[in-house]
């Protein structure tokens, strides 16, 4: 599988973050993974770099902000982000919802954030904020991090995904439909 990665690339400090890597072929993408940057962001299954988006939640505290995933790293257990860290940590999970491969992942998460699904926050303070897990029951759970980067602005990043149906902490909103004129 080949991948185009297009867009800027930014450095801060000694991490350099390119912006876009498009799925242009088949074939097994871990492999073609590991060879890109960490932080590059994988593009939709119907295309564009955006999941979604989290509404603003004042009530909460909780600001709102699009959904990006990106290639990721896996470090060992609990440990690590983006669709390498879900593969490694839950391949046979993923599996058993049709994934075969870590390509798959992209439309494993496209299909949890949809329209209506919960949002829950438990209120533990990491460094870089609230981390939210959005809930599709017959999907599992999907964890977002709150992330300010240079060349997408604050966001909310795929940290993982689990095949608990059961999000923890207080339920704090769902993803809103899309207006009219926007996919």
């Amino acid at each position: 599988m080949a991948f185009a990665c297009a867009g800027r690339s930014y450095s801060s400090s000694s991490r350099r973050y390119t912006l876009i890597a498009r799925h242009s072929g088949s074939g097994s993408l871990l492999s073609d993974l590991l060879k890109l940057k960490e932080n590059t962001l994988v593009q939709h299954p119907d295309g564009g770099y955006t999941f979604g988006t989290i509404p603003d939640m004042p009530k909460f505290g909780l600001p709102g902000g699009k959904i990006y995933l990106r290639v990721g790293i896996h470090r060992r257990a609990n440990s690590g982000f983006g669709v390498v860290h879900i593969w490694e940590a839950h391949s046979a999970d993923l599996l058993k919802h049709g994934c075969q491969t870590a390509d798959g992942i992209a439309a494993i998460v496209a299909k949890m954030i949809v329209p209506g699904a919960q949002i829950y926050c438990e209120f533990k303070e990491q460094r870089c904020g609230n981390r939210i897990a959005v809930l599709r029951t017959s999907m599992g759970t999907l964890i977002l991090e709150p992330r300010h980067e240079r060349a997408t602005g604050f966001g909310y990043f795929v940290v993982t995904w689990y095949p608990q149906k059961r999000a923890h902490g207080t339920l704090v909103g769902q993803i809103p439909r899309a207006p009219s004129n926007q996919k």
